[in-house]
């Protein structure tokens, strides 16, 4: 299967403002490390194998929760990078570059978890199948992905803020196109991992606020502009970045809570299968 878009994307500027964001980012995304940690059932000793590990949040993660081995996999040299640093004390955690869709472990494992990191696969089916195999009988997936955009408006409410600002709606991807709502049908999802031979898939659905990065309005609009659609909107139609943080912080002015800070509704699941 041909990944090399995602490839390109995630070693270009993309990776590297994550890499460099990473610390909000994690911020932004730890309510889904636990909701993936108790998902997977780690129990002492087990190996674990996190897909799309990016800067080894959810690794780290899953060795304080009692795995007695990590393997992150990613296809993003700034991030890995950045993992290992994180990681550098660490004999039981080990990064690898490398797509998660074709690689070969050479041993087994007992828990397969990802938050995020595994709606980018060109042929998932294929993709699933292959991770299957790198999971000992009886051993347990656990990952985090986005329900529908139009339920996440932690992703919506920029859009609509700089909507009024664009040459030319966007156009909205077809349904399954690899990306961060790749995976927002849970019965297409739940079925794609049935054909590639996991048994009892179950997708439980995740709904809240998520705390958005930054201390401020200002900061909050920073982030925007950096990291998520309004930044590769803003790139492709070649937008005014004064009048985007100009709409984007009047906007958010009026979503703070009383500390300052924004928080807005997300919606995900939490989908589980067994080798």
């Amino acid at each position: 299967m041909d990944n090399s878009a995602q490839v390109e994307y995630w070693n270009g500027k993309a990776g590297e403002r994550w890499a460099e964001e990473a610390a909000q980012l994690d911020r932004m995304l730890s309510p889904f490390i636990q909701a993936v940690i108790d998902a997977a059932d780690i129990s002492s000793s087990e190996r674990v194998l996190d897909v799309g590990c990016g800067g080894g949040a959810l690794s780290l993660a899953a060795l304080d929760a009692g795995a007695g081995h990590v393997t992150g996999l990613d296809v993003s040299a700034p991030l890995l990078g950045l993992a290992r640093q994180r990681a550098a004390d660490r004999t039981d955690a080990e990064f690898i570059e490398t797509d998660a869709s074709e690689w070969q472990a050479g041993t087994s494992y007992d828990r397969l978890v990802s938050r995020f990191g595994v709606m980018f696969f060109e042929d998932p089916e294929a993709a699933f199948r292959n991770l299957h195999g790198q999971l000992k009988p009886g051993g347990r997936l656990a990952f985090a992905c986005w329900q529908p955009l139009s339920l996440n408006e932690w992703a919506m409410f920029p859009l609509r803020v700089v909507m009024p600002l664009l040459d030319e709606a966007p156009e909205l991807p077809e349904p399954g196109t690899p990306g961060p709502f790749a995976f927002e049908n849970a019965d297409r999802t739940l079925s794609i991992l049935s054909k590639a031979g996991w048994k009892s898939p179950l997708a439980e659905a995740w709904t809240g606020k998520m705390m958005l990065p930054g201390s401020s309005v200002q900061d909050t609009a920073q982030f925007m502009m950096k990291i998520g659609p309004v930044a590769r909107l803003a790139a492709e139609q070649d937008l005014d970045p004064e009048l985007v943080r100009q709409h984007l912080e009047a906007a958010l002015s009026e979503q703070v809570d009383d500390k300052g800070q924004v928080q807005l509704p997300a919606a995900v699941w939490i989908v589980t299968a067994t080798a």
